[in-house]
């Protein structure tokens, strides 16, 4: 570990002082900007999360929209991560500054108004604009900062410094909502290419308590503000009544579409899900690259790029007027064919309402009558105990006679105990995930 960290601050010293590296990064920039610039003169129609874009007519407030999200990138001279670690993410950071941006899109879909625009030095930023970017901030303190996201993903494997992999980085966002006091949504993490209603209902179903009518003595209810009242109600033991709310959640889909290279037959799925109202994006990317695919047109995607070193910026005055955010809004994204995309991704959605989360739902089972494509993923109710124990038992016996053979321990072990060691995090494998390459 200390060599890792060794490493990491002599590549950012040399990063940041060759003035050579430095022109060359520049220039590469600039002629990445340049190109991407005169792709969006032309006639073509741009799809993203229920809106349209014709452009070149729609061409300004389509930029303006893009501008709008939150863009994280590379960033320099922040503090040192772990208090030893690198003070720059330049060259590993990709796929976590992709988890930041999604999980921004996330909180501003719960947090900001529909019609909200982004404008450059304005002096009337919404608190909730504020709160959201300050949970980025690239400090220890804050919640989905670049330090706690590497430090967190030791506890899936990673060390500070490592490349993370789609899925990956959708577990250590699952593992950090839990540590935020003040999270506002719930997170599952789909694996297997399958969906589980029950498992997401319980996670989102959130019971208040009440003298009926479910409302305490100055008449407004006690469940947290953001907490979306959904049919029904029950009585519990002591008599009291009931009414669920659903918590808005955040589904996190980890594919694999190919082997070494994606399979097309999965590219009309994708479009479609980048298409839904609900979609918050892709994290993926190509061979040496992560990128935050937001949209599409035609057989391209459109995404936000994180390769871009930039300085640490302070943003922590909250009180301030005008914040200096400049740096965490792009002007113009990319673009790319889908058969450059690597087959390991992950999906995303924010279902607000427990409606969202059905109308969802039905929209993927469709997947499974197209005749012309195959299914991104699967819905089910609810998971057969039967064989997933029965395969959990086997994968498990599989790993831990491995483990054991290496450790020189012969005893043998039975399947309560199999079903006792599926608890340990070492057997959630992400390896069959990580295939994009160290940028």
């Amino acid at each position: 570990m200390a060599f890792a960290f060794g490493y990491f601050n002599v590549a950012n010293q040399l990063l940041e002082g060759d003035p050579n590296i430095r022109k060359s990064q520049e220039r590469l920039n600039g002629e990445n900007a340049s190109a991407q610039v005169d792709v969006w003169n032309e006639k073509i129609e741009i799809h993203v999360s229920g809106r349209t874009f014709s452009l070149p007519s729609d061409k300004q407030h389509f930029l303006k929209f893009v501008k709008s999200k939150l863009w994280f990138t590379y960033r320099k001279g922040f503090s040192a991560i772990g208090g030893t670690g690198p003070t720059s993410d330049t060259g590993w950071g990709c796929m976590l500054r992709c988890g930041q941006m999604m999980l921004a899109q996330t909180l501003s879909l719960l947090s900001f108004q529909d019609e909200w625009m982004w404008s450059e030095n304005s002096e009337e930023h919404p608190i909730a604009y504020k709160r959201v970017l300050n949970q980025f901030k690239d400090v220890r303190t804050s919640c989905y900062s670049i330090h706690q996201i590497a430090q967190m993903g030791v506890a899936e494997g990673k060390e500070v410094g490592q490349w993370f992999g789609p899925n990956t980085v959708a577990q250590v966002i699952k593992r950090l909502s839990r540590f935020d006091e003040d999270t506002i949504f719930s997170v599952h993490v789909a694996m297997d290419n399958t969906v589980c209603i029950d498992e997401i209902e319980q996670l989102c179903s959130v019971g208040s308590q009440s003298p009926k009518k479910c409302q305490n003595e100055a008449g407004s209810s006690s469940v947290q503000e953001n907490a979306f009242p959904v049919n029904g109600e029950t009585q519990n033991e002591s008599g009291l009544l009931t009414e669920i709310f659903w918590k808005p959640l955040l589904l996190i889909i980890p594919l694999r579409l190919g082997l070494s290279d994606i399979n097309p037959v999965y590219f009309q799925h994708l479009k479609e899900c980048l298409q839904w109202e609900e979609s918050v994006g892709i994290v993926g990317g190509k061979p040496n690259h992560a990128y935050y695919f937001f949209g599409f047109a035609e057989d391209s995607l459109i995404y936000l790029d994180p390769h871009t070193t930039q300085p640490f910026v302070d943003i922590s005055d909250m009180e301030s007027t005008v914040l200096n955010d400049d740096t965490y809004h792009c002007a113009t994204p990319g673009k790319m064919l889908l058969t450059q995309l690597d087959p390991s991704l992950a999906l995303g959605f924010v279902c607000k309402t427990r409606d969202s989360f059905e109308q969802l739902c039905q929209r993927a089972k469709s997947f499974q009558k197209s005749p012309s494509a195959l299914p991104l993923f699967e819905v089910v109710t609810s998971l057969p105990p039967c064989g997933i124990i029965e395969s959990r038992v086997l994968s498990v016996k599989s790993y831990s006679r491995e483990k054991r053979k290496n450790e020189g321990v012969s005893s043998q072990l039975d399947d309560a105990t199999c079903l006792a060691l599926d608890s340990d995090d070492s057997l959630g494998s992400d390896e069959e995930f990580e295939i994009l390459d160290i940028y």
